[in-house]
């Protein structure tokens, strides 16, 4: 067990390529190794179709009798309505192949926003403001935490906006958790499917920096992927544990109310965020419910032996399933703002002074 988690730790990071050679594919050779990829190692697959697997077999057979007459040109949208059985959007592909029609002149590109941004509002409340979790944010959080701590700290309520953030990384709003939480975390882990796929890319990433020659390191490697090669096509528990309690040191100074605004478009790692946020007995969540797409994650590179598309695909799924599903059904609000509410910032302000 001990041998197994640094194995997995490095497969985080590293990126899957499919041992078979890569070749141009058409649009019905395509299609066939893709199924194959998603029917063997999208850790989603059972469940997704589970008690609707005619249902499935049926949007299978469509867009296969489709890529019998479909040009390489417009096979990406073939392609793309086999995965959207699916409805994850973890799940995606790309092409190297230039659509002529495609417009490439889209006119002039509007000036980007700010993604990071803070300041102090009247009454007496901080805003901040976090438009993406990619990585490039974190150190603007870091630094604007750090910037305006004295009046984080001092401050009677905290909003945090994270309104059409599509995600990123969990590490970009860390600084954030000691000024919110209010108890220790309970973090969902979660499971890695074994297959051969996952298998060769643990193996490949953990030879990198190993002689070929060591006898002795290359059977180590082995034995941390026994787990793995004895349960082929079952779910391994990542550190053996299905929840970890994280606890965080608190600010002694903080905010006593925190208010998150969150709509449609928060996903993936913004919906990790509110699913810690919400577990601080001060923190409530305005706004619509999320997009729903935490179920599986930590998308990796798959190639499928066509050097014209590549796959990203989920590789894990999170504990908390089948129990607790949020794929499709999002994180929802503590108060639900309807259309009607046209300034949800204001609306924030007045809910707080209330």
């Amino acid at each position: 067990m001990k041998k197994r988690i640094p194995l997995i730790s490095y497969f985080i990071i590293c990126i899957i390529n499919i041992s078979f050679a890569q070749n141009e594919c058409n649009c019905q050779m395509a299609l066939e190794r893709l199924i194959t990829k998603i029917e063997v190692d999208y850790p989603g697959f059972k469940q997704k179709t589970d008690g609707k697997f005619d249902l499935y077999n049926n949007h299978k057979a469509l867009v296969i009798a489709k890529s019998d007459t479909t040009t390489n040109t417009n096979c990406i949208k073939v392609l793309n309505d086999y995965v959207s059985f699916f409805k994850d959007e973890h799940i995606y592909i790309e092409t190297s192949i230039k659509n002529k029609n495609e417009n490439e002149n889209l006119g002039e590109s509007k000036p980007k926003e700010k993604e990071v941004d803070g300041k102090l509002l009247a009454s007496n409340v901080f805003y901040i403001k976090i438009q993406s979790f990619k990585y490039d944010n974190i150190t603007p959080v870091q630094e604007l935490i750090k910037l305006n701590q004295k009046k984080i700290e001092k401050s009677k309520a905290l909003i945090i906006d994270i309104r059409d953030n599509f995600g990123g990384t969990d590490d970009v709003y860390q600084p954030l958790l000691p000024y919110i939480l209010t108890n220790p975390l309970r973090i969902m882990n979660v499971e890695f499917l074994s297959t051969n796929t996952l298998i060769n890319g643990l193996r490949d990433y953990a030879m990198q920096n190993v002689h070929k020659d060591s006898l002795k390191a290359i059977s180590q490697i082995e034995d941390g992927l026994k787990e793995y090669k004895d349960n082929l096509g079952k779910f391994i528990l990542y550190d053996g544990k299905k929840v970890t309690i994280d606890t965080i040191a608190l600010k002694s100074e903080a905010p006593k109310q925190i208010i998150i605004l969150a709509n449609k478009n928060v996903a993936s790692a913004g919906e990790n965020f509110l699913f810690s946020a919400r577990q601080s007995k001060k923190v409530k969540i305005l706004g619509t419910p999320s997009m729903g797409v935490l179920d599986y994650g930590s998308i990796r590179e798959f190639k499928f032996g066509c050097e014209n598309y590549t796959l990203y695909l989920p590789t894990y799924r999170s504990a908390r399933l089948p129990q607790y599903q949020i794929d499709n059904i999002g994180i929802q609000p503590d108060v639900y703002l309807d259309d009607t509410v046209g300034d949800w910032l204001n609306f924030a302000l007045n809910y707080i002074n209330e």
